[in-house]
């Protein structure tokens, strides 16, 4: 059967999203965030403030919001009170105010982000594309793509980290060799593709920074996160890796779920999320100067060509990168 595409775009200044009217329909739909954040900690004098979730895709069978950074899929603990995202988004249905759509209906998790993590986060309508999208994920048939911000160099350029997750302090994870320690032998263990690239950061230093791209082929807690330190490059901003100290000078973490593709229904599905929150990642499409690979974000975010990904929503991405390349063909087949 022919792939047909449906694909979104997140951007700081479009406007909102409409909600798709036909399956079948080429979308390309764009959403805002939400002009102020409305979620408050009261409990500390120290408040955080947590923007709301808002729409960037939707469909007759899912929903994608853009998850803001510091919001728990689950709520967070009796003294912050501050709802899960998904709970987040059943208040801002329930009072008409979900920006970017009018769907009052249910919602069902296919899969979640850390709580540090901005961006892409899906749903379903129904129990049974539920079903068929948490399969999906099961079986590595959602490609998947990150982008994070270190202020330190990793120690390759592009290509796979791959070991077992194990625990380690104070809830954090890290790799291990030791296939008995993941508890499933070499299926336990976590697999990341990733490519790295220099940018120039926000602001007058204009302080180097290295974006990193991750394609993760499993789904593993904290997995990017541990990837990106086992490379020694911690993400910007990431207390539990990069340190306290060195996280505390930062507005927030910088990893960040940019895009996503699943086959539902003989069709391909593509999302892309460029991230808004957090001042680095607003860094000068020229980046002030430099040489050799080095530019602001924006410009980074174009020339490895996540802009012209929703061209081709079911065909080849990052042909020019061996490590993130992917196919959407290979969602279709079987």
């Amino acid at each position: 059967m022919a792939a047909l595409a449906a694909a979104a775009r997140a951007s700081p200044l479009a406007a909102p999203s409409r909600r798709a009217r036909h399956r079948r329909d080429h979308i390309r739909a764009r959403a805002s965030p939400p002009t102020s954040p409305s979620v408050v900690d009261d409990a500390d004098a120290d408040a955080v403030v947590v923007a709301d979730p808002f729409v960037v895709f939707e469909n007759d069978d899912v929903l994608c919001v853009h998850k803001p950074a510091g919001a728990s899929f689950h709520g967070d603990d009796l003294a912050t009170r501050r709802p899960g995202v998904l709970a987040r988004i059943r208040q801002l249905q329930a009072s008409g105010t979900l920006r970017g759509s009018d769907y009052d209906g249910p919602l069902h998790s296919v899969h979640r982000l850390d709580k540090v993590t901005s961006g892409a986060l899906l749903f379903a309508k129904r129990p049974d594309v539920a079903a068929a999208l948490g399969a999906a994920f099961a079986s590595r048939r959602v490609h998947k793509y990150y982008v994070a911000l270190s202020a330190r160099r990793p120690s390759k350029k592009m290509g796979t980290v791959r070991g077992v997750m194990a625990r380690s302090r104070r809830g954090t994870w890290k790799l291990t060799r030791d296939e008995r320690r993941g508890g499933g032998g070499a299926a336990a263990a976590a697999e990341t593709r990733f490519v790295g690239r220099g940018i120039v950061g926000h602001g007058e230093s204009k302080r180097p920074l290295r974006l990193i791209v991750f394609r993760p082929l499993t789904g593993k807690t904290h997995q990017l996160r541990v990837a990106a330190k086992s490379l020694g490059s911690p993400v910007l901003g990431d207390a539990a890796y990069a340190g306290k100290d060195a996280a505390a000078s930062e507005d927030r973490a910088y990893l960040h779920a940019a895009a996503l593709r699943f086959a539902l229904n003989g069709e391909v599905v593509a999302v892309t999320c460029k991230p808004t929150e957090g001042a680095e990642w607003r860094s000068p499409a020229d980046g002030g100067g430099g040489g050799g690979d080095v530019g602001g974000f924006d410009l980074a975010w174009r020339e490895l060509g996540f802009d012209a990904l929703l061209d081709d929503p079911s065909g080849v991405w990052f042909e020019g990168h061996d490590a993130l390349r992917s196919s959407g063909a290979e969602l279709l087949e079987g």
